[in-house]
């Protein structure tokens, strides 16, 4: 009975088992801190890749050339324009990078963002020969 009681008050390997037992939550925590700022990069992005596409595309320019430049690493989509009297939209669908889960598997999520800019008219008036 003895030898049981010292057994039981025995706390060798305490450390160990409760390492074990947390460390899964902690991997858990970063991967969400991780996945939080992809989606905090992918918006921001997008709605400056957006922008960029707007701006061109209200001098006449490629909208989207520029906002798949402006995108860099990202992935994206789908790029529109839309003239609408004197003002020009470009909605920029990009893919959201994710954390890849095990036993679940890749998750794809898309954002987009819109930009509008006023159409730039051609002012020959102040340029010298």
């Amino acid at each position: 009975m003895r030898k049981l009681t010292s057994y039981l008050k025995n706390e060798k390997g305490s450390q160990t088992i409760e390492f074990l037992a947390v460390f899964p939550l902690v991997i858990v925590a970063f991967m969400i801190i991780w996945q939080m700022a992809l989606v905090a990069y992918a918006v921001v992005v997008t709605e400056s890749a957006a922008r960029d596409g707007a701006r061109a595309a209200s001098v006449g320019g490629n909208a989207e050339q520029v906002a798949e430049r402006s995108a860099g690493g990202l992935q994206i989509q789908s790029v529109s324009s839309v003239e609408s009297g004197e003002d020009i939209t470009v909605t920029v669908v990009s893919r959201i990078p994710t954390v890849s889960i095990p036993l679940v598997g890749q998750i794809e999520l898309d954002f987009d963002a819109d930009a509008t800019m006023p159409m730039e008219e051609d002012d020959d008036e102040g340029n010298l020969p």
